[in-house]
């Protein structure tokens, strides 16, 4: 059974985290905790741990929370059936060290982007970078470059690298101590749009594919964060807490324009919505009915969705939906065994597989063809 869901005392998001401490326990959101050698701390904990090994979570709202935060964000069917698929396949890439704690080449590694085949063979890694929390990968519409939010350079930043890892550059700096994630592509490869807090609140910006030309798309005093460009790139689906303090799914006009709520009822603040490759559908996480599971909204722009059914559902926690390019699969995270682990569904729940055999991998996000997925490994101690 999942652990019980508690807000943080700090901010009043939901959590599983807890800190550390002994005697404490307190409950803490990614935007409060401080990754330490000894586990995750609170903040009044943590200063009695060496500064040298602090990791503060970059706090860019609900629209930049890390991927660690979805640790919380997992799934599970009330009935589980085993897929005669191949399995996960043994994982031979040498693993980063729990964050806080060097490596074979005393290097601290917090969190590394990796990749899989879609049946779950060949897992390797494509960044392992000393003091850099890499999440939320994204692959280009032609499969040859992934976009992803990293603190390797003290702050939260959006990269771009080739498919295989090489070829790594930064493509936004937020200035000052704000910092950019979530990445998303446009259809046509040339943009991707990123939530940011640069100008002093989480909005929706957008970037060329090059870094240049950035663009905010989102004017609103409420947290905007998460966006997903709709496959035919007219229309970007986000999360917003605009109307009345309740985060939702929300979609606005490439442009920024004609902003409205997509998706009646609360969405997860700070997961990114999937659109279906028709763009008939969009699947999100929400806890409306009790628990973090996973739902699809049919919906036809610009008009509201028309209905909303619950796909994904379970005693654990269900989350990261993300949408096969053939429109047949779901793959998500799920803490059903214990620890969160990335599994692929059928779209209406049924056949799930698990992808994964490292405790803590979330986040998947397909390649084009459908043959592989990408994901985070996060070895945090204390989550």
């Amino acid at each position: 059974m999942a652990q019980e869901l508690l807000e943080c005392e700090a901010h009043g998001t939901p959590t599983r985290l807890r800190c550390a401490e002994e005697g404490c326990g307190r409950p803490i959101c990614p935007r409060c905790l401080v990754k330490t050698a000894v586990g995750l701390k609170c903040e009044e904990h943590a200063q009695a741990v060496a500064a040298r090994f602090d990791r503060r979570t970059t706090p860019l709202a609900l629209g930049a929370i890390v991927a660690v935060a979805f640790a919380v964000v997992v799934l599970s069917l009330a009935v589980f059936r085993q897929s005669s698929k191949p399995g996960p396949g043994t994982d031979n890439t040498p693993a980063p060290a729990a964050s806080g704690e060097p490596n074979g080449n005393s290097k601290i590694v917090p969190a590394s982007v990796y990749v899989v085949d879609a049946n779950g063979s060949s897992p390797h890694t494509l960044t392992n970078r000393p003091l850099a929390f890499d999440a939320r990968p994204a692959w280009s519409p032609d499969g040859n470059r992934i976009a992803f939010e990293s603190t390797a350079d003290g702050k939260r930043s959006i990269f771009v690298m080739q498919a295989d890892g090489q070829g790594l550059r930064r493509l936004t700096d937020a200035g000052g101590t704000a910092g950019d994630s979530s990445p998303s592509w446009s259809p046509t490869g040339d943009r991707i749009a990123f939530a940011s807090e640069r100008d002093g609140n989480s909005e929706i910006y957008v970037v060329g594919a090059d870094g240049s030309g950035v663009k905010r798309l989102t004017d609103n005093p409420a947290t905007d964060s998460s966006p997903a460009w709709s496959p035919d790139g007219s229309r970007i689906a986000f999360i917003s807490d605009r109307d009345g303090g309740q985060a939702g799914v929300w979609a606005m006009a490439a442009d920024g324009s004609a902003p409205a709520r997509l998706v009646p009822g609360p969405a997860v603040a700070g997961a990114r919505p999937s659109w279906s490759p028709d763009g008939r559908s969009i699947a999100f996480a929400s806890d409306r009915d009790g628990n973090l599971d996973i739902y699809v909204a049919t919906t036809a722009a610009p008009a509201v969705a028309t209905t909303v059914q619950r796909v994904i559902t379970g005693p654990s926690l269900d989350g990261e939906p993300a949408w096969s390019p053939d429109g047949g699969r779901i793959a998500f995270a799920s803490d059903r065994e214990g620890s969160p682990q990335v599994y692929v569904a059928n779209r209406d729940g049924s056949n799930v597989v698990r992808l994964t055999n490292k405790a803590r991998s979330y986040t998947p996000a397909w390649s084009p063809d459908g043959t592989k997925l990408l994901y985070i490994y996060d070895p945090a101690p204390g989550g």
